[in-house]
């Protein structure tokens, strides 16, 4: 609620950023946006931290107990420590690769639409939108779901958020070939090509279909539907 309004929300934000945009604020004379960052960086800080704890965790008790003069193994307490440090390092690097591909190409990719209007939740317009703007990956059996974490169904996800994990597995086959049916975009592909798609739009080479909406304005019936010109589908 307190977001500087002249600083757009969807506006890339880094580390530096917390020491250069309070400066910036100060000399532009927004002294209340200028406290902000700092405000912001400690909030951000104390969600960091405790995640970095984590991966350093390995590495504690080797320590601990060396220091303590408790280490009990052949091996010296600091050779174990760093090992511990380097698995723990490289066990989160992983889990962030593998989080990364499983949460963040879902929605983007040369055949993804976005939009420039808004539209009201469960009219006909919004369903269309969750099959056009997400893209599942394999479905179908454990071993699948788990691996992906259950976010391989996202267009019944985002039709129907308030379905368990196993609902989804049974409503994909059902919604799909609803899709088919009626000539719906209904995307599901590979983790590791939805990744790649998303990373040539990430680096300007592809780029998102840009449109006001799926349906017209006179076919939507609901009213659910608030266009800003004249651009349908894929124009």
């Amino acid at each position: 609620q307190r977001w500087p309004k002249s600083r757009p929300r969807t506006e890339p934000l880094t580390v530096f950023d917390f020491a250069r945009l309070p400066v910036q604020f100060l000399l532009n004379g927004e002294v209340t946006d200028a406290l902000f960052w700092p405000v912001l960086f400690v909030q951000w800080l104390l969600m960091v931290i405790p995640m970095m704890a984590l991966v350093a965790l390995p590495a504690v008790f080797p320590s601990v107990l060396g220091l303590a003069s408790w280490w009990p193994f052949a091996l010296p307490w600091q050779t174990a420590a760093m090992k511990g440090l380097i698995g723990g390092v490289i066990a989160d690097m992983m889990s962030n690769l593998h989080s990364f591909i499983i949460v963040a190409c879902n929605h983007s990719g040369s055949d993804l639409y976005r939009y420039s209007t808004s539209c009201k939740a469960y009219s006909a317009e919004w369903f269309l939108r969750c099959a056009y703007s997400s893209a599942n990956f394999e479905t179908g059996s454990d071993l699948v779901d788990i691996a992906y974490g259950w976010l391989n169904y996202q267009i019944e996800h985002h039709m129907f958020p308030d379905m368990t994990p196993l609902q989804y597995r049974k409503l994909q086959p059902l919604v799909k070939s609803v899709c088919k049916k009626h000539g719906v975009q209904y995307i599901q592909q590979n983790g590791f090509y939805r990744t790649w798609k998303m990373l040539r739009c990430a680096v300007g080479d592809d780029k998102m279909i840009q449109c006001d909406a799926i349906l017209p304005p006179a076919s939507a019936k609901d009213k659910g539907l608030v266009p800003a010109n004249d651009k349908m589908l894929g124009s």
